[in-house]
């Protein structure tokens, strides 16, 4: 796939980039003895840049090919940076760490495998952006330390989102590439 430089630099591109650069601060502000509501703020500041990147790049015009890549690479950077630091802490169990972040691999490469073949980028779709959503209720809960029964209904709903999500992403790139 050949992507050209220009598409990059629009404003809901660089709202995405901002997050990928977040992403390692979000780490050091658990893992450090920083005050928690920095922890807050940045973890807002990365929220609603999600939720303006795609609202500011349909209202502009600027959907890109880079926008369909950076957006979710934004999201899964962030999102493995905050589970890593929330592992080091021992609020967040290693075995949901490995469904995430090995979910968000195959996805990633299912992606790059389909763009190369289809030369265009798939974007994502309801049951992702549910998932990312209960994903980060999950790290919420892990860095607010609720209850374990909570928890638990937090970690069941957000697993079977995420085997839902592989599964749908999954079946969406095989029968776009047996259609191409």
């Amino acid at each position: 796939m050949n992507i050209s430089i220009q598409g990059l630099w629009t404003l809901s591109n660089l709202l995405s980039i901002s997050r990928m650069i977040a992403a390692p601060f979000i780490y050091v502000l658990i893992t450090s003895d920083y005050p928690r509501s920095w922890v807050y703020v940045l973890a807002l500041t990365a929220y609603v840049s999600d939720l303006l990147d795609g609202y500011v790049a349909r209202s502009r015009n600027e959907i890109t090919e880079w926008g369909k890549i950076l957006d979710p690479l934004a999201d899964k950077l962030f999102v493995a940076s905050t589970c890593l630091a929330l592992m080091t802490t021992d609020h967040l169990s290693i075995w949901y760490i490995a469904v995430v972040i090995g979910r968000d691999v195959l996805i990633v490469l299912a992606g790059l495998v389909f763009a190369n073949k289809a030369q265009v980028v798939p974007p994502s779709t309801f049951i992702g952006k549910a998932t990312v959503f209960w994903i980060g209720l999950v790290l919420l809960g892990a860095f607010f330390q609720v209850e374990s029964s909570i928890m638990a209904a937090l970690y069941t709903i957000s697993t079977g989102l995420l085997a839902l999500s592989l599964f749908h992403y999954g079946k969406r790139m095989f029968i776009s590439m047996r259609n191409s």
